[in-house]
């Protein structure tokens, strides 16, 4: 209450939204990123792989390599990605996939790395993992040696 002698009139103190604000700017700092983040990773997983350049190539390369076709069958295709790494420098931006691929004789396993230069995309490597457990080098054309990984040692 103001005094009686003033003579001015008495204003309540104005309510003050602080810890308001506060609360929704720190929830915007920690909920949106991993938010956009977890949208991006579903989006990727569910459709955006598809427009992948890299995956375009593994798709082109399933289908038309002599010894994926052998070792899958005819028309096999991508039917999920396991995993994805991607780095990126200045001038150079490198990706792994695994890569799951279904054709008519099972279910197979593609490991692929590939990078982006100046020079556009190239596959360093492509290897498949058959339904059998044998592994084979999709760029050089041949079979990998068995590293005892696969199949179980059963002796005593």
């Amino acid at each position: 209450m103001p005094a009686p002698s003033s003579g001015q009139p008495y204003y309540p103190p104005r309510r003050s939204n602080g810890c308001l604000w506060g609360c929704l700017i720190l929830m915007l700092i920690f909920v949106v990123p991993p938010a956009l983040l977890g949208g991006y990773g579903a989006w990727f997983l569910y459709d955006g792989f598809r427009h992948s350049p890299v995956l375009t190539v593994v798709n082109e390369l399933v289908r038309e390599d002599g010894m994926a076709r052998q070792v899958l069958g005819e028309d096999a295709v991508v039917t999920g990605v396991d995993g994805n790494v991607f780095s990126w420098m200045p001038g150079k931006t490198s990706h792994a996939y695994e890569v799951t691929l279904e054709g008519p004789k099972g279910e197979g396993h593609l490991a692929v790395t590939s990078h982006t230069g100046l020079s556009g995309m190239k596959l360093d490597s492509a290897i498949l993992t058959g339904p059998d457990g044998h592994r084979y080098d999709l760029l050089q054309h041949q079979r990998l040696p068995d590293d005892g990984i696969t199949k179980p040692d059963t002796s005593i």
